[in-house]
């Protein structure tokens, strides 16, 4: 039996809010979504990894309790996030895997802007800003670019081919985990999903970075555990967002 990882980016979080690490009522409806999606891959014998933040735990939590919420998928889609029970990973609660964890975006923003360090410098800064959005990308992507450049990776906690290594050995490890089951569920964010991605392409680094802004949140990233090794099946997946206008975000 061929092993499925689903590698899901968290939903929709609480940009500029003092407390980024948790789901917007929108991520929530997000996560739903794309539990009621899934729905009918699941099965028996599921494994769930989730990283180790908050907003992939929130996210696990809705996600999964709207798949296994029943075989209608509209009611799942409404479910809210307590355990489910009776098969799959619904059963029981994901294993918390660290290696899954974004990278310090805080640390990223502050190298390249020290006066960024104060976050509320940052807030009263993108408020000026006439579109605060796309002053913060613009901002952000230049943050980025010095961090995985490679001139600096001294100036930083965890430079960007650590960070790779560490995505790609927790992928691994979850194909490992697998023992054998049908799909694995990974709960993480757009960084790493971005950085496998990279790596199963064999692209140059730089394009992990142009793969990471296009990610959606609550998008299905699927990769299959083959003989030869692991092999990228679909990338960014978000049909589940369609119904309606405002589904769609990147932040």
């Amino acid at each position: 039996m061929t092993t499925t990882i689903h590698l899901i980016r968290h939903g929709q979080a609480a940009f500029g809010a003092a407390d980024y690490d948790q789901l917007s009522e929108l991520g929530r409806e997000q996560s739903r979504l794309l539990g009621a999606a899934l729905a009918p891959l699941a099965g028996e014998g599921d494994v769930a990894i989730c990283g180790g933040m908050r907003r992939h735990r929130e996210t696990a939590e809705e996600c999964l309790a709207a798949m296994f919420a029943g075989d209608d998928p509209s009611a799942a889609a409404q479910a809210s996030p307590s355990p489910a029970g009776g098969r799959g990973v619904g059963a029981r609660a994901p294993t918390c895997d660290a290696r899954w964890n974004e990278f310090d975006h805080v640390q990223i923003l502050a190298r390249h802007r020290p006066e960024y360090a104060d976050h509320e410098r940052l807030r009263a800064d993108l408020k000026t800003e006439t579109d605060p959005h796309r002053a913060f990308q613009s901002l952000f992507s230049a943050a980025m670019q010095r961090w995985a450049g490679g001139e600096f990776d001294h100036d930083y906690d965890e430079a960007w081919p650590a960070f790779r290594a560490r995505c790609v050995a927790a992928v691994q490890a979850a194909a490992a985990a697998a023992a054998g089951a049908r799909n694995v569920w990974v709960f993480t964010s757009g960084g790493p999903i971005a950085a496998i991605a990279q790596h199963l392409l064999d692209a140059p680094d730089a394009q992990a970075l142009r793969l990471s802004w296009t990610l959606v949140n609550a998008s299905h990233t699927q990769v299959h555990v083959a003989r030869g090794g692991l092999r990228l099946s679909t990338f960014n997946g978000h049909a589940h967002l369609y119904p309606r206008d405002g589904l769609i975000t990147y932040r």
